[in-house]
């Protein structure tokens, strides 16, 4: 596409925002991985919607061809509104002339685990994904959570607190488990081997003495998220958790869909980066990166079992 911008100025008399040295040199930076580290209230999310605009208006990139992503649907919101105005004011886009035959192109703002769910949409079958599977909305999760705790079979008594706890308890450990791609069993183990290594220790102080009956409560917590999981696997349920193991997985053992994205997308911006779990960032490093992302040990983490 012809450049409509050829000079940094031209950009801050567009934008109408007077752009430290620092944050230009960020905007026009040849095309390659770099990172911003600044406080909160420094402007990154402008410095980001400035360097859509550099690119696009130097003809680098199409608009189509960039992909945000962001934490919450308002940032998402944010990002895009910003992006959008200042592809417009330089004239980049222009939304009261709509060729038929050739619509604009602008580019994919959107949260992380909405990224994740488009992937999983798309490529969801070349892991056994199916398309029937729907997203658990918060509610829906706490109400079948309640119910398998409700039924589990019991007795637990290393779970003493109250129910409403333990179920806000059994969640984020399906959660948490899903974001660092942690395997039940692997924790299991864990679990097991530090209470054996207790049960010989000198716990000389009330904070130690709790560290055994964590480690209880988290074994009987185990078997329930496990009971919880098979719900989901059953009534072919999905939440905000799986999407983000499933599409690491899919990222992981699927490089063709790494290939497929990189051909969409040639610019990758990431938002509060530093915030991205374990799942996240393999996910990530798997589609934009070298196309793999090894586990710490040089090796594919499990795969995370897809429900159905």
């Amino acid at each position: 596409m012809s450049p409509r911008i050829t000079d940094p100025e031209q950009l801050k008399e567009l934008l109408g925002i007077p752009f430290t040295p620092e944050q230009t040199a960020c905007i026009t930076a040849p095309p390659a991985p770099q990172v911003i580290v600044a406080g909160a209230g420094s402007g990154k999310t402008t410095v980001m919607a400035a360097r859509v605009v550099w690119l696009v208006g130097t003809g680098q990139v199409a608009p189509e061809q960039v992909l945000g992503l962001t934490f919450t649907n308002k940032a998402a919101g944010e990002l895009a509104e910003r992006v959008r105005k200042a592809l417009i004011a330089a004239g980049v886009t222009d939304p009261d002339v709509i060729d038929p035959d050739n619509p604009p192109g602008e580019p994919t703002i959107s949260t992380y685990h909405a990224f994740a769910g488009r992937l999983l949409t798309e490529h969801g079958l070349r892991i056994g994904l199916e398309p029937s599977t729907r997203l658990l909305a918060d509610a829906t999760r706490y109400q079948l959570a309640a119910k398998v705790l409700r039924e589990a079979p019991g007795p637990y008594p290393a779970l003493t607190r109250s129910f409403s706890t333990l179920v806000s308890d059994l969640l984020a450990l399906d959660g948490e488990l899903s974001e660092h791609l942690v395997r039940p069993g692997t924790l299991e183990t864990y679990d097991t081997e530090l209470l054996r290594d207790l049960a010989t220790a000198r716990l000389s102080n009330a904070d130690l003495r709790k560290i055994p009956e964590a480690a209880e409560a988290r074994r009987s917590l185990l078997g329930l998220t496990e009971r919880y999981r098979a719900a989901k696997r059953s009534r072919d349920l999905l939440d905000f958790g799986d999407q983000i193991a499933l599409s690491a997985e899919l990222a992981l053992t699927r490089p063709e869909v790494g290939r497929i994205l990189r051909e969409e997308f040639r610019v990758v911006l990431l938002d509060e980066y530093q915030d991205t779990s374990v799942a996240q960032r393999l996910l990530l490093s798997a589609l934009f990166g070298a196309g793999t992302a090894p586990g710490e040990d040089g090796q594919a983490p499990p795969a995370h079992p897809p429900p159905g």
